[in-house]
């Protein structure tokens, strides 16, 4: 107890694991505010809290008349009228609960008679039954009270709080296995004199522990968050009172749900921790240790997100931390998963799957812990690659070959390339040619036939175009003043298809002001949009900046922490060339590498565009693009050649400017796990969170 006591108060000392604690608080408390943006438009999500204070103490039933009461119009779209509608819409869900578990009893009832759902031995007609039997028992049963249903549905249905669980829970890790063999206290914690088998069962005790910790902070920050902003209501009430929950069949209040859902993701978070023990126990590298956890935590999303729950593979879908992690998902609405084709309840299931997990998991991982080796037996040459000895005589090693040589071989950032450019040529997909509506077509055309300067002859063209269907148009007009009522429509169309076009034409003339002020070209320019930030591929650039990131942090953190967390420092800055020199030549070999990652990431996708889009136009003004026009490229009169290329460039700085982060953050923390856990968290999680929220 003393040992588990003393591990407990070591982990929970550290600065890096409270501040990190912190960080994830803050980040649910962002997240929250940002997700109830999308539920209530308007900016009513004070005027909603307000609203249901009046109504906090009554029935359904009256609440309802009374805001039946209220007198606005259906068509009126008014911020007021619209706080009214949302409102009432769900008194009335509350009201009609009777009447919704009525419906599915019915539905099962329709689904079992029609001939192909029919079959007593197939899982859609037991489901069916068995779901219907479910939702009868209920009946008469529950009491529903009004009350604020948004705040509740947020915290339930906000899943990226296991995300930042998951987050946290591997720095605990870092920090309990990780960080103690760096820094070699390994050895030492081996020779203790309980062992290392009951030193690894504490260890893992105290991640348990910390689980639930970390569970209970993230989840009361979600729930106070909630509580700010929409307000939750009597927490006693039946969970059925709220309105996204009311498909819920356990007969509990708001509260016990509140803790049944803490109970069960609090141990996810555990069985999170057991596996993150066990790989951090089995890999002798921080480097591998984490390409380990990504491989897992990859393997699990794609399953979990390609696979659908009416799948024969549903059981993968369901077997998963990602679904482990959302509670909300097997809470909120009853339902089965086909095993060996009976229903079984998918609560039912998780809770087995998590204690299975737990059962074969923890002795494994204790195991693995006790016997991993914690002294590397030398060869005779000491480690020391033969190339480099000669007549048994030591010889001068060049500081560039040595560096590389460490951190691609001994670092093991040769592999880590590899994979991903497996992982770039197995992931690569060709662009396909985008186009928003028919109009963007027909502008493509008309953009190509008078691409070039704007000339009188280019105006003079374009208005002989107009021309052309204002034409069309009054010879339709005759047309039809003569045509009987038989054939009207379908001359009308014909000459309707006609003037299509002339969408993509006064498109192109709407641009034409903007162009002729500011001195650009016109140009087909969705290819160059596309290289410059535009709406078009916002989501794909955060992808790629995402993925760079993550590689130059687990590519380079052993270049610098590598030295760090043994302190080598000491030992150069009393060398002749002192550490700058050798600082230096660690960015350049560093800037090598981040060029490698911008090359193998950025480049496929520019060639991509440029090959289905053109590269028309690279010598034209740089305010021909859209998304250049009015930036400083204008000011500059660069063209579209040197714009993307600066463009370009400055993406590769950006690597350039996280490599010198990385760089700091090693010399704070000293660890190679800790320098990348910190390098992915200040690096690609705000990148991460700004792909979620875009």
């Amino acid at each position: 107890m003393r040992l588990f006591k003393n591990e407990l108060i070591r982990l929970w000392r550290t600065p890096s694991i409270i501040i990190t604690l912190i960080i994830a608080c803050f980040v649910t408390f962002g997240v929250s505010n940002m997700t109830s943006k999308g539920m209530i438009p308007f900016g009513l999500v004070s005027e909603y809290k307000a609203a249901y204070k009046n109504i906090n103490t009554v029935d359904p039933d009256e609440a309802l008349d009374l805001y039946s009461g209220f007198e606005f119009d259906e068509m009126e779209f008014s911020a007021e009228a619209f706080l009214n509608k949302t409102i009432k819409s769900e008194l009335t869900e509350l009201v009609s609960y009777e009447e919704y578990l009525k419906g599915i009893t019915d539905t099962a009832k329709r689904m079992t008679s029609v001939s192909i759902f029919a079959d007593k031995d197939s899982f859609t007609y037991r489901n069916a039954i068995k779901t219907a039997d479910v939702y009868e028992e209920l009946k008469g049963k529950i009491n529903i009270k009004a009350g604020p249903s948004k705040g509740m549905e947020l915290w339930s249905g906000n899943g990226f709080t296991g995300l930042i669980i998951m987050l946290v829970m591997l720095m605990i890790i870092n920090e309990m296995i990780i960080k103690d063999r760096e820094s070699g206290q390994m050895n030492l914690l081996f020779t203790m004199e309980k062992g290392r088998g009951v030193h690894g069962s504490i260890k893992i005790m105290v991640c348990f522990f910390s689980a639930f910790i970390v569970t209970f902070v993230v989840l009361l920050t979600a729930c106070v968050s909630c509580s700010f902003i929409f307000g939750i209501g009597n927490i006693l009430r039946p969970i059925q009172s709220i309105v996204g929950l009311k498909g819920c069949t356990m007969e509990v209040s708001v509260l016990g749900y509140m803790l049944i859902y803490f109970l069960l993701m609090a141990l996810a978070a555990a069985v999170i921790s057991i596996i993150f023990f066990l790989i951090a126990s089995k890999f002798k590298t921080s480097v591998y240790v984490y390409f380990g956890i990504a491989a897992v935590a990859g393997i699990e999303a794609v399953l979990y997100y390609l696979i659908r729950e009416n799948s024969y593979l549903a059981f993968f879908r369901e077997f998963n931390l990602m679904s482990f992690l959302n509670p909300g998902r097997y809470l909120s609405l009853y339902g089965n998963i086909s095993l060996f084709g009976y229903p079984v309840n998918r609560l039912i299931f998780v809770i087995c799957s998590l204690a299975l997990i737990v059962f074969i998991l923890l002795p494994l991982a204790v195991k693995i812990y006790s016997v991993q080796p914690t002294i590397t037996v030398q060869k005779k040459e000491d480690g020391i690659p033969l190339s480099i000895l000669k007549k048994g005589r030591l010889q001068s090693v060049s500081v560039w070959g040595h560096e590389f040589y460490k951190l691609f071989i001994c670092g093991g950032v040769l592999g880590v390339l590899t994979l991903f450019v497996l992982y770039s040529v197995l992931n690569f997909t060709p662009e396909r040619e985008y186009f928003e509506n028919e109009s963007a077509v027909y502008y493509k055309n008309y953009a190509l036939a008078f691409q070039g300067e704007i000339t009188e002859d280019t105006l003079k063209a374009m208005e002989k175009e107009r021309k052309r269907y204002d034409d069309i148009r009054d010879e339709m007009r005759k047309v039809l003043s003569g045509a009987s009522p038989e054939l009207a429509g379908s001359i009308a169309t014909q000459y309707q298809d006609m003037l299509k076009p002339e969408a993509g034409l006064e498109l192109l003339f709407s641009k034409l002001d903007v162009l002729k002020e500011n001195g650009g070209y016109i140009l087909y320019d969705t290819g160059y949009r596309m290289l410059s930030f535009d709406r078009l591929a916002e989501r794909k650039e955060l992808t790629m900046a995402i993925t760079a990131s993550l590689m130059l942090v687990l590519s380079l953190t052993f270049l610098f922490a590598g030295d760090d967390s043994i302190h080598i420092d000491r030992v150069t800055s009393v060398c002749i060339n002192g550490r700058r020199r050798l600082y230096i030549k660690k960015i350049v070999i560093g800037m090598m590498v981040a060029l490698i990652i911008w090359c193998m990431n950025y480049l496929p996708y520019i060639i991509s565009v440029l090959n289905v889009y053109g590269c028309q136009g690279l010598e034209y003004p740089a305010q021909s693009v859209s998304t250049l026009s009015g930036t400083i490229f204008e000011k500059l009169n660069m063209t579209v050649r040197g714009s993307m290329i600066v463009l370009c460039f400055l993406k590769y700085m950006g690597l350039v400017a996280e490599l010198f982060i990385l760089s700091a953050v090693s010399k704070k923390i000293r660890s190679i796990g800790g320098t990348m856990v910190a390098g992915i968290c200040l690096l690609a999680g705000p990148l991460m969170l700004m792909y979620v929220l875009v």
